[in-house]
């Protein structure tokens, strides 16, 4: 993935967990979010200052992700 894995596999649990959305900051300031969503957990990344998306997906309950952009 990139430099935010670790921050989004820490959303994507927080998120499993809590049932809600879920926001976690990055090393570099962007913000790594997931929530449910009907086909699993759905997840992105913003960037730092913009706030623009840089990357989003959704993890299967298989432990796959779909439509990573």
């Amino acid at each position: 993935m990139s430099a935010h894995t670790a921050a989004i596999e820490a959303a994507i649990a927080k998120a499993r967990a809590s049932r809600t959305r879920e926001v976690i900051e990055a090393e570099d300031g962007a913000e790594a979010y997931a929530y449910p969503h009907q086909r699993g957990i759905a997840w992105g990344v913003n960037a730092a200052g913009s706030g623009v998306n840089i990357v989003r997906g959704v993890r299967r309950p298989d432990g796959t992700d779909e439509a990573v952009t």
